[in-house]
């Protein structure tokens, strides 16, 4: 009797036991799921939900160093999204990480429909230990690429992807960096003994070199000018115009598209940016790709978001895109 009494409490016991190991595993699961959750914003409430319009960029991480974070930012559908995903959150093994942008599918701008466009960035920051804001890492272009899409269904997820080892956007970048970013430096020795060269030649080439670095280290914002052509949609009420650079996002709503025409006389909309030249993944260098969107449900058709692309140029100077 005593002897199946201790059977019996042992197998309690055991069983207490194993119900409060598996529910910290549960736990512990729950967690990182959590975790990983809040990273991509993947989960099964988000895959179900028809309601939404959803937009997956895949970024391949097999050449990407676990070191800092990535930042992504995307405008889609006249919203703009910003997402940090620090890298040692990640296991090593992986290789692709998925970042879901999910929105209304209509707002107060326009209802998306195909092919309306859109555009993903993603930025790769190694320091996290010090914010940058000088501009001691000048000459190096941190390493990121984008990517520019149509949404291919207001009813499933649009994929799009980065890091792609066929990509060029970061080798153009770097390469017109490394083109255009410094000047030239010549002897002056050598001027002053060339024959064509007058002393007036020297002191103009020492200013003209002095006054390209004060402007390449310059602080001043950088300023991007877009370029709205409407002379096809003249009875347009309403438009959005966005911009993005460096990881940052201005935007300005035109609420009233007829007045602007009889303010400027004509059909083409202009709206300037400035972009702080100091940022959180680095100062804008010249070579910087930028990107415009023009957004409104009146655009339609073919689309209700237009977008482009350009490098930036001058870091003095208004930078121009036209954005349709």
């Amino acid at each position: 009797m005593l002897r199946n009494l201790g059977i019996f409490f042992l197998g309690i016991v055991f069983l207490v036991t194993l119900n409060l190991t598996f529910s910290f595993i549960g736990t512990v699961m729950a967690q990182d799921s959590e975790i990983l959750s809040k990273i991509t914003n993947d989960n099964k409430q988000d895959k179900h939900d028809d309601d939404k319009l959803v937009v997956v960029a895949q970024i391949n991480l097999k050449d990407t160093e676990r070191n800092g974070f990535l930042k992504v930012v995307g405008v889609i559908n006249g919203e703009d999204f910003v997402k940090t995903i620090p890298l040692d959150k990640l296991k090593e093994t992986t290789k692709k990480l998925k970042v879901k942008f999910s929105m209304d599918k209509e707002n107060e701008i326009v209802s998306a429909s195909k092919p309306d466009e859109f555009f993903v960035c993603a930025y790769h920051v190694k320091n996290t230990d010090t914010k940058i804001t000088s501009y001691d890492k000048q000459g190096i272009i941190e390493y990121f690429d984008c990517n520019e899409g149509d949404i291919k269904s207001t009813t499933s997820p649009t994929q799009i992807s980065l890091f792609k080892l066929t990509s060029q956007v970061y080798n153009k970048t770097s390469t017109y960096y490394n083109l255009h970013s410094k000047p030239q430096v010549l002897s002056f020795a050598t001027l002053a003994n060339d024959s064509t060269k007058t002393s007036k030649d020297v002191a103009n080439l020492k200013t003209d070199i002095a006054n390209s670095g004060d402007k390449d280290s310059s602080n001043k914002p950088v300023k991007v000018k877009i370029i709205v052509p409407m002379e096809d949609k003249k009875d347009a009420k309403k438009i959005k115009v966005m911009a993005m650079l460096k990881g940052q996002i201005k935007s300005e709503i035109i609420d009233d598209v007829q007045k602007e025409f009889d303010k400027i006389g004509g059909y083409t909309i202009e709206r300037t940016f400035a972009f702080d030249r100091n940022t959180d993944i680095g100062p804008i260098q010249i070579g910087d790709r930028y990107h415009a969107c023009v957004i409104g449900q009146d655009l339609n058709p073919p689309e209700g978001s237009e977008c482009e692309k350009r490098l930036i140029k001058h870091l003095d100077k208004t930078n121009a895109l036209a954005a349709r």
